[in-house]
């Protein structure tokens, strides 16, 4: 699993080695974890984060996006939201949604109505969602 996303990337941005960190999470996030059962086979232990379930959080940061003025004090709200849909999968076994939640938790409880930190928020989940499909994300 790569490296946590700092917060300082929210006041800072994108830079080099934040663009690396993020292509590595783009293609963990894409891809099946596999492991050996106990006959040999290999089974998928941890699947792959679906094109559907990060572009549900993509659509509603879009949303707040449009609106950033109105819909400022919903961005807050992103974070329970996310974290319903871990459970939800939860119920089918290990899922990197989980994963991707432990990361952008943080930056989103950062944010706090601040609309440049909220910019390079959406510059931080539009890179992951364009490494995730560069990488074969379904």
């Amino acid at each position: 699993m790569p490296g946590n996303i700092p917060i300082h990337i929210l006041d800072q941005g994108i830079g080099l080695n934040e663009l690396k960190l993020l292509e590595d999470w783009g293609k963990y996030l894409a891809t099946d974890e596999k492991s050996i059962d106990r006959n040999g086979r290999d089974k998928v232990s941890n699947k792959q984060l679906t094109t559907s379930q990060i572009r549900k959080f993509f659509g509603e940061i879009k949303r707040v996006q449009a609106d950033f003025k109105k819909l400022s004090p919903e961005i807050l709200l992103l974070d329970p939201k996310i974290a319903y849909a871990v459970g939800r999968v939860k119920k089918e076994g290990k899922n990197k949604l989980e994963d991707f939640y432990k990361q952008v938790s943080p930056l989103l409880r950062a944010i706090d109505q601040d609309e440049k930190k909220f910019k390079n928020f959406v510059n931080i989940i539009e890179s992951l969602v364009a490494f995730h499909k560069a990488y074969g994300g379904n």
